[in-house]
């Protein structure tokens, strides 16, 4: 097989408005599946930019993508990375909370789901009203550094969870 992707342009009617109050003068023809309307990319590709975006982000996407022929800029892979949706919280079984430095005295806190070592949430700060986990209710361990402030927010968040080092 080897080669280069044959491109295939597509043609699709351009249907006209004899109203004279019509705001839109002209129509273009959409066909199911295959054209979205005000979209240069159709659905397929665009899910393959998005995986592709979410896998490697800016430049390294658009290098990947230019593999298959997709000519797109670290930009624009990164827009359609924001434009994909959040996945939704679940509780974790195991939660990480941490505190890092920002920049010069400011700190933040990051809660982690420890099975799967992946971040659930960043904030700026660390008290422990923030990270009162009411959002995470079903906690069983809680991991966190000695913070007294992160022990104070966890055992009002989260009563039942047992402290993991």
């Amino acid at each position: 097989m080897g080669g280069r992707p044959v491109r295939i342009d597509l043609s699709v009617r351009c249907l006209y408005c004899e109203n004279p109050a019509c705001p839109k003068r002209s129509f273009a023809e959409q066909v199911e599946g295959l054209t979205v309307r005000y979209q240069r990319r159709t659905p397929l590709l665009q899910q393959v930019v998005e995986a592709v975006g979410v896998l490697l982000a800016g430049r390294g996407g658009a290098r990947m993508l230019r593999v298959i022929d997709v000519a797109l800029s670290r930009c624009t892979v990164l827009s359609q990375l924001m434009r994909v949706p959040l996945p939704p919280l679940v509780t974790p079984r195991v939660l990480g909370v941490d505190g890092f430095a920002l920049y010069g005295d400011t700190y933040g806190t990051m809660l982690v789901d420890a099975t799967i070592r992946l971040p659930l949430t960043l904030w700026e700060g660390g008290d422990s009203e923030q990270l009162a986990l009411r959002q995470h209710p079903g906690v069983e361990v809680a991991c966190r550094d000695g913070s007294l402030v992160y022990r104070r927010g966890i055992t009002s968040g989260a009563p039942t969870a047992s402290f993991g080092w």
